[in-house]
């Protein structure tokens, strides 16, 4: 059996701070699970397992996204 680990997390940016809404073990997974619910605004976004954060753009598309809070 496979431990698999979930440290991809879907999060929303609220008042300053970051809360991690749920966790995947792949990126796909977590795209697939935004998309799904309709989390394409620019407050919801993914961070991967070495920590980068990954938003839709406009096209609908995974970007990198370099925030200015912490």
């Amino acid at each position: 059996m496979t431990n698999v680990a979930h440290d991809v997390r879907v999060i929303k940016h609220i008042d300053g701070a970051y809360d991690v809404y749920a966790n995947f073990p792949i990126v796909q997974d977590a795209l697939d699970y935004m998309r799904g619910m309709g989390f394409a605004n620019d407050s919801w976004y993914i961070v991967n397992a070495d920590g980068v954060r990954l938003r839709l753009n406009d096209q609908d598309k995974l970007v990198v996204f370099n925030s200015l809070i912490g």
